[in-house]
């Protein structure tokens, strides 16, 4: 065979074989040790952070326990006024004149002296006691006692007409009980002093049933006939 033709068929059969040899894989990237985190880590939300980083909704703190000592006193408001009349408000004989309606105990207002007026500023149905020229109690009653005037409640809701049940439900407690003063038979006085201020309400109770209230300065409460 001529030796060119003996060389171009050998290298004609390296070409084939090499062209049936698979080809080398490709080098890959090595994997990474621990995979990259999404987001970075973001420390708890509080109410300090913006709208964007608060949760959802934030678990209810604990009420602060209150010790027995801490807590609220009676509240003794109730006791203070009868619409827009204040216990210890200065009432003098001009105030007294126009739409007010006097008892007509004394000759006028003046050092010392003690009067009954009803109507004026008052709810209908209450009247008051005036002495040395200062409110000083409000009575559930009218001036010429017709009951049947008064259509609303005293403090603490009470009523006339009401059972003494009823009344010791809503009063605070701690009321006194003592004997009326002119029928201890059938008669008492239900008392309760607001322990923080002088302020105090008196029910005068026959047979079970409230017959008359008044409430304001605690002395002017204990007066059996008010000014008489």
């Amino acid at each position: 065979m001529n030796p060119l033709l003996r060389q171009g068929s050998a290298l004609l059969i390296v070409v084939g074989l090499t062209a049936c040899t698979p080809p080398d894989p490709p080098v890959l990237a090595a994997a990474p040790a621990a995979p990259a985190p999404i987001a970075p880590a973001r420390v708890p939300a509080s109410n300090d952070d913006g709208v964007e980083n608060r949760p959802i909704e934030d678990a209810p703190e604990p009420a602060p326990a209150v010790a027995a000592d801490d807590a609220p006193a009676v509240v003794s408001v109730a006791l203070d006024h009868a619409g827009d009349i204040v216990i210890g408000q200065r009432f003098t004989e001009t105030d007294a004149d126009g739409a007010w309606h006097s008892a007509g105990l004394g000759e006028g207002l003046g050092k010392g002296a003690c009067e009954y007026y009803e109507r004026g500023s008052l709810p209908e149905g209450v009247s008051m006691m005036v002495e040395d020229d200062h409110v000083q109690r409000f009575d559930l009653d009218t001036i010429d006692g017709s009951a049947e005037a008064i259509t609303q409640p005293g403090p603490f809701g009470l009523r006339v007409g009401m059972s003494r049940e009823e009344a010791l439900k809503r009063l605070p407690p701690g009321s006194t009980r003592t004997p009326h003063a002119y029928d201890p038979e059938t008669g008492e006085y239900l008392t309760w002093q607001d322990p923080g201020s002088d302020l105090a309400i008196r029910l005068e109770i026959f047979d079970g049933t409230i017959s008359k209230l008044y409430w304001g300065a605690s002395g002017a409460v204990e007066l059996i006939e008010g000014c008489a």
